[in-house]
């Protein structure tokens, strides 16, 4: 400890004489750091949040070369004059066709194709048991003209005289089965998808752009804008209009809305921090002298993280104002203590190696709690944890270096500017100090009875919490609500009401190798949903779009066109038209995959032109694509199925992406959350020398997270991806405020003061309400977010501050009086 001691008075001496060094070097590392912050992304999909090693993202990763327009920007035109909205998309469609294939892979815009398809090739797409009727009613037709025209006949039946169905009738049968192939379509008029109320009609963008590639988005948006400008939907209709929805648009609204949230939450962040240390300090020169400290150390952290993970997501967007409010707490437990040195009488330098003395270790232990605890989150696989972890380290590593390397130095500096009046200036102990020291000393066994109570109530209710699974699964309640996206769900919304999830973009896609492994895997699907009651509805393969058993049809409607000839001599000129039309073709065929014509085929062929391989599962009727319950067990039962080599083919789609992200948080959370007890406990047994001041320091620790976790579960808050991390960060942060006060007592005691409860209490109480303040503050601006997760991480966090510093400042030093004086009692005796 001496040679630490000799240390830190040659840095005083350094810091005092070279002041000016210090500071330049700390800006011009701050300055290298900036073309770095600069160049920091935001990249606020979901699957940003997962690591690489998650079979959702192995899955995109393996089939986002092989399948095209995963994503999708939807063109809502709305107008009363249906004609209008359809003379509208036929002119605006060829020309978005037009843009380059990066920004649209295909527009899905009518269904007209299939149904030419349909119409051309109608024979085939009549049922085999309908084409057996109606070969069985051309026989007994045929068959009745021959005997009738036949002299010799002699029907020895009762009905001889009852006619079998005519050619007219026979042609209406045969017309209203092949109808029936195309009877599905009837609900799209001239194949536009129209809304039942006719008054919206939906263009489909298919687009390989990600929900994070914001400029891209927005780049294809400017690009559509621009065409439907020119082509100008006034001189259709009046009241035409077009609105953007769809999932690229939504991922586009929430990255600008996080990105704009971001600046503000931590402007906030910077005011109230920075007017609350003037209250506190009472002082003008404590706001430069921070801010600046601080402002160093949050630039390189930022440039760091750059480096470090290449861009933020949802998770870390906004750690900013967590930096600031948590890293300003070494350098407020510096200064405090530098201003009671210089109350003192000592000089500059001499206050400022004496602050070191008093300060560095109790500040190192915390500030190294609070960085362990971030870095708890790095040994888990989910990126929105990791890179929280990694940021978060190196903020609080960085931080605690600002204070002990930048904020003396300019406190120098200042000195030499203006130096310090104490009559005028100097700082008194907090009124927050003596008001806790107060009641600690006059009531110390209510203090205790009352936490104890409370710990006992708070346990009971946090097992409970604990025990009855207390993760979020509704997705709804950790997305957006802000009413710049009611539009787009507007539009979302009634999409939905008249097509289907996989018509959206919401279905799973697999993807096979072998295209005879497509049926197979059909049928397997199909089989699971009937027999298992697997959960999920209608499975879609591209041979859906042909007719179905056609080798089956060929014959019949061989047999069917060789009777429709015999029937010419008994038809009348009119009849044998409508025969005509309705015969068969001499050269027809079973049609293949390579019938279908490209727009019609578009959603199963891949970028390389292959058609086949993929297969399209829709989510069961009357389940929610936001239940992360049916999430987790639609994507589950897709990765039991198997080939029939074995391999498990890959699945496509946003559902896999939100179970995974479930299933991290309850695979990874307990293992983060006891690494950073375990590192904060060993700290506190680092920095303390006797059993008492560990367990003390412990049990206060523990005694807030107890109480945090029990205003959590009675708050009814659930545990998502992002408030789930308030667990492990609260044991480093939580331990800070009792590290401070224990520290101040042991000094104290080791000083030989009369009454070291108090003096801790007054002397560092105040600057660690200050301390928890700034938290409070850096974690309460996250509600400038309407996004619900992150909503939820500051108020958990915000309840730690608050459950952590009650214990440290009232029940530790309870504790501390009730066995100082057990020990002074054992002494007299």
């Amino acid at each position: 400890m001496r040679a630490i001691h000799a240390f830190l008075d040659r840095l005083a001496g350094l810091q005092y004489r070279r002041a000016g060094t210090f500071v330049a070097l700390a800006l011009l590392l701050a300055a290298a750091a900036i073309p770095l912050v600069r160049q920091l992304g935001l990249n606020s999909a979901w699957d940003a949040l997962l690591p690489r090693d998650k079979p959702s993202v192995q899955d995109i990763e393996r089939i986002q070369d092989r399948v095209a327009g995963l994503n999708t920007l939807t063109l809502a035109i709305e107008s009363d004059d249906t004609d209008a909205m359809k003379r509208f998309a036929r002119e605006l469609v060829p020309r978005l066709e037009q843009l380059p294939p990066e920004q649209v892979r295909s527009v899905d815009w009518n269904v007209g194709a299939y149904e030419r398809f349909v119409e051309a090739n109608k024979h085939l797409f009549a049922s085999v048991d309908d084409l057996r009727e109606i070969r069985t009613a051309l026989e007994e037709r045929v068959l009745f003209e021959q005997n009738r025209r036949n002299p010799f006949y002699v029907c020895l039946e009762d009905d001889c005289d009852t006619p079998p169905p005519g050619p007219e009738e026979v042609m209406e049968r045969m017309q209203a089965r092949a109808n029936e192939g195309r009877a599905r379509l009837n609900r799209f008029p001239d194949g536009f998808y129209i809304h039942p109320d006719g008054n919206m009609l939906v263009i489909f963008l298919r687009s390989d752009l990600r929900g994070g590639n914001a400029r891209g988005i927005r780049a294809l948006r400017e690009a559509v804008e621009a065409i439907v400008a020119d082509v100008d939907p006034s001189r259709f209709a009046p009241d035409l209009r077009l609105t953007f929805a769809g999932d690229l648009v939504v991922a586009r609204e929430e990255h600008d809305a996080i990105k704009d949230e971001l600046v503000l939450a931590t402007s906030l962040t910077i005011i109230l921090v920075l007017s609350s240390i003037f209250i506190f300090f009472r002082k003008a020169r404590s706001i430069p002298l921070l801010g600046g400290a601080l402002m160093v150390p949050v630039i390189i952290t930022f440039g760091f993280a750059e480096l470090a993970v290449d861009y933020l997501n949802t998770s870390t967007a906004f750690l900013g104002s967590i930096v600031i409010g948590n890293g300003i707490n070494p350098n407020i437990m510096w200064l405090a203590r530098y201003f009671e040195e210089r109350r003192a009488g000592r000089d500059v330098q001499d206050a400022i190696a004496h602050t070191h003395r008093g300060v560095w270790l109790a500040t190192a232990a915390a500030s190294l709690a609070a960085a362990v605890a971030y870095g708890s989150l790095m040994i888990t696989d989910f990126r929105g944890f990791r890179d929280f972890g990694i940021i978060g380290f190196a903020g609080m590593v960085l931080c605690w270096f600002g204070a002990i390397l930048v904020l003396p130095a300019m406190t120098a500096l200042s000195e030499r500017v203006r130096p310090l009046k104490l009559a005028e200036e100097g700082v008194q102990s907090s009124i927050f100090g003596r008001v806790f020291a107060g009641i600690v000393e006059k009531a110390p066994r209510a203090t205790i009875a009352l936490s104890a109570l409370l710990g006992i109530g708070a346990s009971v209710v946090m097992y409970q919490y604990l025990t009855g699974d207390p993760l979020e699964y509704d997705f709804r309640n950790l997305k957006s609500l802000r009413e710049g996206s009611t539009t787009a769900q507007r539009i979302n919304v009634r999409i939905g009401e008249f097509l289907s999830s996989s018509d959206k973009g919401q279905g799973i896609v697999l993807v096979v190798d072998d295209i005879a492994d497509a049926l197979p895997l059909r049928d397997e699907l199909v089989r699971r949903r009937e027999e298992d009651h697997a959960p999920w509805s209608r499975v879609r393969v591209i041979h859906d779009l042909l007719p179905a058993d056609q080798e089956a049809k060929l014959p019949l409607l061989e047999e069917i066109r060789e009777l429709l000839t015999e029937m010419r001599p008994f038809a009348s000129d009119e009849q044998r038209a409508q025969l005509d039309e309705h015969t068969p073709p001499e050269d027809l065929r079973a049609l293949t995959l390579a019938d279908l014509p490209e727009d019609v085929a578009r959603p199963f062929t891949e970028r390389d032109g292959t058609r086949g391989r993929l297969i399209v599962v829709e989510k069961a009727r009357g389940e929610s694509v936001w239940d992360g319950r049916y999430l987790m067990e639609w994507a589950a039962a897709l990765r039991e199925v198997r080939l029939a080599d074995g391999t498990r083919p890959p699945l496509a789609g946003r559902a896999p992406v939100f179970a995974d992200m479930i299933q991290v948080i309850s695979d990874d959370g307990p293992r983060t959350i006891l690494v950073s007890f375990f590192a904060t406990l060993m700290l506190v047994i680092f920095t303390f020398r006797t059993l008492r001041e560990r367990v003390l320091t412990m049990l206060t620790l523990l005694l807030g997270i107890v109480w945090m976790a029990a205003s959590m579960a009675l708050a009814g808050m659930r545990l998502n991806f992002l408030n789930f991390v308030a667990f492990p960060i609260t044991f480093g942060n939580g331990v800070d405020y009792g590290v401070n006060v224990m520290r101040r007592y042991t000094l104290e005691c080791e000083a030989n003061a009369p009454n070291p409860v108090r003096a801790a209490i007054e002397e560092t109480g105040g600057a660690v309400v200050l301390c928890s303040l700034t938290t409070i503050v850096g974690y309460s601006t996250l509600y400038t977010s309407a996004n619900q997760a992150l909503n939820s991480f500051g108020a958990a966090m915000a309840i730690s501050e608050v459950t952590c510093l009650v214990s440290a400042v009232l029940t530790m030093p309870a504790l501390l009086v009730m066995l100082r004086r057990r020990d002074a009692a054992r002494a007299s005796r």
